[in-house]
């Protein structure tokens, strides 16, 4: 694990810890990568995140005062117009468990639809680089995108070209 990885990871334990209450997370984004076997540098942390509402914007606070970017909600799904494939919370695995702090990963499919949804190259190559590290066959991602609930919205259509691309790319 980077060493801004476990940083990040030792002081929201830390904050857990002082407040006496468990806090689960679901990383997504770069920090993720890390978890994935392919570590890369990020700056910030996001993240889905359960917890009490009073703990919630305690910990906001913290990150703030630690000079921590973030961007942490209760539903990483909502972030945008198109939706993450149905139950990926299910699906998630966990990767580190302490007496007041769970995090979690997306599934590798999963994570590659969430990188979709904002699609920037860093996306792009963040997304090959977990299909090809994993192993994920263009079958299980058109598998996956069946889940994918799908607004009657023009950013749906922006979304399927991202994913044809991605397809491309991975060939």
């Amino acid at each position: 694990m980077q060493d801004f990885v476990k940083l990040y990871i030792d002081k929201i334990e830390a904050f857990a810890r002082s407040k006496k209450e468990p806090i689960g997370l679901l990383i997504v984004g770069g920090l993720a990568m890390d978890f994935y076997g392919i570590p890369r540098y990020t700056i910030d942390i996001d993240a889905e995140i359960k917890c009490s509402n009073e703990i919630y914007f305690e910990l906001i606070k913290y990150l703030g005062k630690e000079n921590i970017s973030f961007n942490i909600g209760e539903n990483i799904s909502s972030w945008g117009v198109i939706p993450l494939p149905a139950d990926y919370t299910e699906r998630a695995q966990g990767v580190y468990q302490s007496d007041y702090l769970t995090i979690k990963i997306l599934d590798p499919v999963d994570f590659v639809f969430s990188k979709l949804l904002r699609g920037t190259e860093e996306d792009f190559s963040d997304a090959t680089a977990v299909v090809r590290k994993h192993n994920i066959t263009r079958d299980s991602l058109v598998e996956r995108e069946r889940l994918v609930q799908f607004p009657k919205d023009p950013e749906t259509l922006f979304f399927k070209k991202k994913f044809k691309h991605l397809l491309e790319l991975i060939g």
